[in-house]
């Protein structure tokens, strides 16, 4: 059954058409609302009231205007997380999100302390910042679908991505590791 179909059964109240139609979307949610929040039992609070959200008004979705489900739910999902973090104190301590695997020990040392050195970077800048560089970097969104899923112009979005690369850049020139990769143009996947 293709997504048009559970969300044909979901407008017509049949709840495990909507289990079924969420279920391949839920980690990467989770994931993404954490990423944003810093906080595992606020991330899941998101989550939940963003497939609360979702399932109340799967009516507005139409295959018409060719809104993709993943879109729609990432969108509801970003902003009740955004709408947590304002209420939110101080984030949390980080929690290091690193494979274990690494090259040689000493490689392993500077990609974790280059890894630690970003997500402070990352922790420290404004939701708005913070929620375009989730959505591209870890998620995989392109800047329109992030415009779209934010409520943004795209070029709020690239000036978002802009100014926080520079945030992450001057992180790690304090730390005195290289920021090459965090040129302009050179993690793009547009």
């Amino acid at each position: 059954m293709d997504e048009w179909e559970l969300i044909a059964k979901c407008q017509e109240n049949e709840p495990e058409a909507f289990e079924q139609l969420v279920k391949p979307y839920l980690a990467m949610a989770y994931r993404t609302a954490y990423l944003i929040i810093h906080d595992k039992h606020l991330a899941q609070d998101a989550v939940q009231e963003g497939l609360i959200e979702a399932y109340q008004h799967i009516d507005r979705l139409d295959k018409k205007r060719g809104v993709a489900f993943r879109n729609w739910l990432y969108r509801i999902i970003t902003f009740r997380a955004l709408n947590l973090v304002r209420k939110q104190k101080p984030v949390v301590e980080y929690e290091e999100m690193i494979p274990e695997e690494a090259l040689t020990p000493l490689d392993n040392v500077i990609q974790r302390e280059e890894q630690r050195q970003i997500w402070q970077a990352i922790r420290s800048m404004k939701a708005e910042h913070r929620a375009v560089i989730i959505l591209y970097y870890y998620e995989g969104f392109s800047v329109s679908e992030i415009a779209k899923i934010t409520g943004s112009f795209e070029g709020t979005v690239k000036s978002r991505m802009h100014k926080a690369r520079k945030l992450i850049a001057q992180q790690l020139d304090k730390g005195c590791i290289s920021s090459d990769f965090l040129r302009e143009g050179a993690m793009t996947h547009d």
